[in-house]
C-alpha cells in the first residue's frame, strides 16, 4: 500500500516517545495506565482522574488525548490481609489531518496482598475493547499527482473505508510491589514509602487492520517505580518516579521529582485537617522533552499541569514546543480526614 503523507510525519514523530500506545507526561497521575496492578491502591476508598494532553501544535495537527478513570476496593476489611481492586478506563486519541483516533475502554482488576503492615503486593490484569478511525475524505495519495501538482480528482487505487469496528481482546498483565512506613493502609504523604512494578502490555498482540492490509500491535514492556521521602520535622517531602516503556523498535525512559510542600491547621473537632499542599517538579522524557510541572491539593482534589518542552530533533520544527497536559484527581473520603475508617491520603 502507498504511504498515506498526512500520517507519515505524525509517524515519525510518534516513534521517538513510544509509539502506538497512549502515553502521558503525568504518568504518576494515570496508574491505571501505567500498571493494572495499582487499580485500587490509593489512599481513600474512591478515585476518579480526567486527563487532557495536547502535543504538537506547531508541528501539524495536534494529537489530542482525552481519558477518564475511576477506581475503587472490595473486600477491603482491615481484619483481612486481602482486598481487590476494581476499576475502569476510557481514554480517546485523535491526531493529525486526517484525525486519526483511537478510542479505547477497559476494566482493571487487581488482587491486593498485606504482606504485613508496611508491604502490599498487588497483581492485576487489564481487558478491553478498542477502535480505529480515519477521515478518509482528507487523505492524500501519491497516485493523485499529476507530475506537476496534487490533483484530487484522480483516484488513489485505494480502498476507501480505513475505520474499524470494535475490536475486543486487548490483555495487560502486572505486579506491583507497595512499601510504607505508615500505618494508614497503602500510602501516605507523609514517612517513607516506595511502589515498584512491572507490566507486560498487549498479551494478545491485536491485529491492526487498514483497507487490504494487516499488521499485528507490538507488545510492550514497562517497569515503573515511585517513592515519597519526607523530610524530618519539616512540611516537605520529595516524590521521585520513573517510567520505563520498550514497544518493539521503540523505547522511553521518563524520571524526575516531584517537590511536595503542605500547610494548614488541624481541627480537633471536625476531625479534619484544613490542609492543602503546593508541589512543583521536573522530570524528562531522555532525549526527548524536559517536563516542569506544578500542582495543588485540596481536601479531595488535586490539579495538575504539565508541559513540554521539546529537545529533540524536532525542535527546528517544534520551536521547542511539546505539549501541554490538564490532570483534575478526586479521591473520597477526604483524604486529609482523621475520621475512623479512613484508608489514607494521596498517592
Amino acid at each position: 500500500m502507498k504511504k498515506i503523507y498526512t500520517i507519515v510525519l505524525l509517524s515519525l514523530i510518534t516513534l521517538s516517545i513510544s509509539a502506538q500506545d497512549f502515553h502521558f507526561s503525568q504518568f504518576y497521575n494515570t496508574p491505571l495506565i501505567v500498571n493494572p496492578a495499582l487499580t485500587g491502591v490509593f489512599g481513600g476508598d474512591q478515585r476518579a482522574m480526567l486527563i487532557y494532553r495536547n502535543q504538537w501544535a506547531t508541528v501539524a495537527s495536534p494529537y489530542k488525548t482525552y481519558g477518564f478513570s475511576f477506581d475503587t476496593r472490595l473486600l477491603d476489611n482491615r481484619s483481612s490481609n486481602f482486598s481487590l481492586g476494581t476499576g475502569l478506563g476510557v481514554y480517546k486519541d485523535v491526531a493529525g489531518d486526517t484525525d486519526y483516533g483511537i478510542t479505547n475502554a477497559v476494566i482493571s482488576l487487581s488482587g491486593i496482598l498485606a504482606i504485613n503492615k508496611k508491604q502490599h503486593f498487588t497483581i492485576g490484569a487489564q481487558g478491553g475493547i478498542e477502535q480505529r478511525t480515519l477521515n478518509n475524505p482528507d487523505l492524500i495519495w501519491d497516485e493523485q499527482y499529476n507530475g506537476s501538482g496534487y490533483d484530487p480528482s484522480l483516484s488513489s487505487q485505494e480502498s476507501t473505508n480505513y475505520n474499524q469496528g470494535l475490536k475486543a481482546g486487548d490483555v495487560n498483565v502486572g505486579l506491583a510491589w507497595i512499601y510504607s512506613e505508615s500505618q494508614r493502609r497503602i500510602v501516605s504523604n507523609k514517612d517513607f514509602s516506595v511502589k515498584l512494578g512491572a507490566v507486560y502490555h498487549h498479551l494478545t498482540k491485536q491485529e491492526l487492520s487498514y483497507g487490504d492490509e494487516a499488521d499485528n500491535l507490538y507488545s510492550k514492556l514497562s517497569f515503573h517505580g515511585e517513592s515519597n521521602i519526607s523530610v524530618s520535622n519539616s512540611n516537605v517531602s520529595f516524590k521521585p518516579s520513573f517510567l520505563y516503556q520498550k514497544q518493539g523498535p521503540s523505547q522511553e525512559l521518563l524520571l524526575g521529582t516531584l517537590i511536595r510542600y503542605s500547610f494548614g491547621f488541624d481541627s480537633k473537632y471536625t476531625g479534619i485537617m484544613k490542609q492543602t499542599a503546593l508541589f512543583i517538579g521536573i522530570h524528562t522524557r531522555v532525549g526527548d522533552a524536559i517536563i516542569p510541572s506544578v500542582g495543588y491539593e485540596i481536601t479531595n482534589w488535586k490539579i495538575s499541569f504539565s508541559y513540554d518542552a521539546n529537545i529533540s530533533k524536532l525542535v527546528s520544527a517544534s520551536n521547542s514546543v511539546g505539549g501541554f497536559e490538564l490532570t483534575l484527581i478526586f479521591v473520597n473520603p477526604n483524604p486529609f480526614s482523621y475520621g475512623k475508617g479512613n484508608s489514607g491520603r494521596f498517592n
